[in-house]
């Protein structure tokens, strides 16, 4: 039957397929061509993501990823790995010529009543986990779209709800259960491997396979908090509130607040400023929104609820070309206001070049306050060299969303412009940080580089430590790269 099966793939991915055959894997791999393949390779959330690999392998459990990575760590084809699939540049989680290691079907969601840890596998959604763990009446500080993943959110930093009460959702992992390239199992905690455990917290994919995130756990409880609206003349008194709330953020560590200038013209000829309050103690109307909730609206979407019904209720299309930059701010209201310009002038040209209907954009801005840090360095720190920054910042974010590969193209290079023409705006004004959050970044940009030096070397030391023969640079090719940093 191995033969039977092998002969209907080329030769190329006969040669890079066979040798999970061979080691008795067959029922983890997906072929190129079966419907099960066809469906999974779907299910990416950016239509720009799937690259068709020769065959996917989907462990089932970690004594399976330790099996998987033992064969592929010396077969002759290059790796993809896969958690959630919903980083968005083409690239950071499946490959063409090689082999995708999906984890997918690692989706087991436990929580420990006496150390109060939750155990958070890598393949369900945010949405997912929210829910289970309310059946145990706890949560943890996640993704805020109830589609992101687990594994890159975790490894990325993890900005969420939360970030004010508990920091960045890196911080917030007590251990990771990592499989290292020789196939070996450990686990990287504050007492065990804690230079492995540090460099997993915003180090990316350069290490091993995290096969289950330990996670600390807080009462779950509902929030208060959804999207409003206002008409695009509102901006400026919404900018102005966005850089009075991120200073005073530390006053009202358990609310949040992002702000979207947007255009969807399927629903609207003209941009608006969605914004996102939230209150994750439940208070209705909370007085750090005062300012915000006094603005006009055209849509109110703020209620009580659940944090799975607020992660599932506002989930990003899926199925769409994605471009995306990510830059970091001084806490001035001037470089929201020429962002807000800025994407008048994008969504003019647009009109202009694609038909209606056919693409969205969004340029977001959100708190990056010191209080973030000062979380993380409580909890052992971490690598992403925010501690460096010793002032209130704004994260932007511009995403531009479209049908086809030609629309993408077009919407690339007017992203582009828009990056180039804010970074230099703010570099003018010295308002500009060297920081650049690894979960939002295009394929463009380097993210590991912005954490600093020092920790580029540390990140560089510990990858050379756990992964002596670097499979995790060399062979395993999606997402970010220590080895690639600066070239």
């Amino acid at each position: 039957m191995l033969f039977g099966v092998l002969l209907l793939m080329d030769t190329d991915e006969a040669l890079q397929c066979d040798q999970l055959f061979a080691a008795g894997l067959q029922d983890l791999v997906l072929l190129r061509g079966s419907a099960a393949y066809v469906d999974r390779e779907s299910s990416y959330w950016a239509a720009n993501n799937p690259l068709h690999p020769s065959c996917i392998v989907q462990p089932r459990n970690t004594e399976d990823v330790s099996r998987v990575i033992k064969v592929l760590a010396k077969a002759n084809s290059l790796i993809a790995l896969r958690s959630g699939g919903h980083t968005q540049w083409t690239g950071s989680n499946d490959i063409h010529n090689g082999i995708t290691i999906d984890l997918g079907r690692m989706t087991t969601v436990t929580y420990n009543p006496q150390s109060k840890l939750a155990s958070i596998q890598p393949g369900p959604r945010w949405g997912d986990v929210y829910e289970e763990l309310l059946e145990y009446g706890v949560c943890v500080p996640g993704g805020r779209d109830g589609n992101v993943g687990i594994g890159g959110f975790l490894t990325g930093g993890g900005n969420s709800y939360y970030a004010g009460l508990y920091g960045w959702a890196t911080d917030n992992v007590a251990n990771f259960e990592v499989v290292l390239a020789d196939g070996s199992v450990i686990d990287a905690n504050p007492k065990s491997h804690s230079d492995l455990f540090r460099a997993l917290k915003g180090g990316s994919g350069n290490f091993g396979i995290v096969t289950r995130f330990d996670m600390y756990t807080f009462p779950a409880h509902d929030v208060w908090g959804g999207i409003r609206a206002a008409v695009r003349g509102k901006g400026d008194e919404l900018a102005q509130a966005m850089v009075d709330f991120t200073n005073n953020n530390k006053k009202n560590p358990e609310d949040a607040y992002i702000i979207n200038y947007t255009f969807n013209p399927s629903s609207s000829s003209d941009a608006l400023v969605a914004h996102v309050v939230v209150d994750t103690h439940g208070v209705v109307n909370a007085p750090a929104f005062e300012q915000i909730l006094k603005i006009p609206v055209i849509m109110d979407d703020v209620k009580t609820r659940t944090m799975a019904n607020m992660a599932n209720s506002y989930l990003l299309p899926s199925d769409e070309q994605q471009v995306w930059f990510t830059l970091t701010f001084r806490n001035d209201v001037r470089v929201i206001k020429k962002a807000g310009l800025l994407h008048d002038e994008l969504v003019e040209e647009l009109k202009r070049e694609m038909p209606a209907g056919n693409y969205t954009t969004q340029c977001l801005f959100q708190p990056v306050p010191t209080l973030f840090t000062e979380h993380s360095i409580q909890r052992g720190g971490n690598v992403l060299g925010l501690d460096n920054v010793k002032e209130n910042a704004l994260m932007w974010l511009i995403t531009g969303s479209s049908e086809t590969a030609e629309q993408q193209k077009i919407m690339r290079e007017k992203l582009t412009t828009f990056y180039t023409t804010l970074d230099a705006y703010a570099k003018s004004l010295g308002l500009n940080i060297a920081w650049q959050y690894l979960n939002y970044v295009d394929q463009t940009q380097d993210p590991l580089k912005s954490y600093g030096q020092q920790n580029v070397d540390f990140i560089c030391k510990v990858s050379k430590k756990y992964d002596p023969s670097q499979v995790f640079q060399s062979k395993v090719v999606s997402g970010w790269k220590i080895s690639n940093v600066g070239t």
